[in-house]
């Protein structure tokens, strides 16, 4: 990360916006994350550059995003990810940010499975 800017690092923008998963691999994918991770989600605030994800801040949700963000570096090597744990055991924050073209990649991944 560019700590000045708040923006992926220069070296992460330069890889395509692809996940290495394709057909059954990345359906499958997708229904476990909406159905394990994402369906825990308590808001999303838009970023210039991705998405804030809000989780509860309970430690099998700091075990869960910390073991996302593990697996989805491999696949999907283009997100930079940052957690920040509110104080006090409070909510904890999933950014998930890239290049230009993200945002459309994270909207299209979480859809329902009828597109919406």
């Amino acid at each position: 990360m560019d700590a000045e800017k708040g923006s992926p690092s220069r070296e992460s923008r330069e890889l395509p916006v692809v996940c290495e998963l394709s057909g059954a691999g990345l359906r499958e994918r997708r229904e476990e994350l909406l159905r394990e991770l994402f369906s825990g989600c308590e808001g999303t605030r838009e970023l210039d550059d991705g998405y804030e994800f809000i989780f509860p801040g309970g430690e099998n949700w700091a075990e869960k995003l910390f073991r996302f963000v593990v697996s989805e570096r491999r696949c999907c090597r283009f997100f930079a990810f940052e957690l920040l744990f509110e104080t006090d055991g409070g909510p904890i924050s999933l950014r998930v940010r890239g290049p230009e073209g993200t945002k459309e990649f994270i909207g299209a991944g979480l859809a329902g499975p009828d597109g919406e």
